[in-house]
């Protein structure tokens, strides 16, 4: 993989995870840490995918989550959040917050719907995305 696609990576999951592309800072430390780290080496359709289209990364991961929880995208996705994690600047995006019970349980039943149909979506996008490899 190269270093561009690498790159390209970094800024969709990124985004993905946090609502706004990582810093240039960010973005080599997921270089790096995918030439350091043997188990994120080669490439797959999904991860191709992927990276070509920011959109499909929350269907792809929770059908993966699902389904395929030790494949490459979620390996990747876990890089990306523990650079993000760890960084000062996006604390306030990355740390959990207090809030009340029915605010929880309104969010509780939002991301349920909402990851519902993400599985169901991203199922259905895994399977054609490896089927034309």
């Amino acid at each position: 993989m190269n270093d561009t696609d690498l790159r390209t990576e970094a800024r969709v999951f990124g985004h993905y995870l946090v609502g706004e592309a990582p810093s240039e800072i960010l973005v080599e430390r997921y270089r790096a840490a995918n030439h350091e780290i043997s188990a994120l080496h080669g490439d797959d359709p999904v991860v191709a995918y992927a990276r070509r289209r920011p959109w499909s990364v929350a269907m792809l991961d929770a059908a993966a989550g699902l389904t395929a929880s030790g494949s490459l995208l979620r390996k990747k996705l876990l890089v990306m959040t523990a650079i993000l994690e760890t960084t000062p600047e996006l604390v306030d995006k990355t740390e959990p917050r207090a809030v009340g019970l029915p605010q929880l349980a309104a969010r509780l039943g939002v991301a349920g719907v909402r990851t519902a149909l993400e599985v169901a979506g991203g199922l259905a996008l895994t399977a054609v995305v490896k089927r034309r490899g």
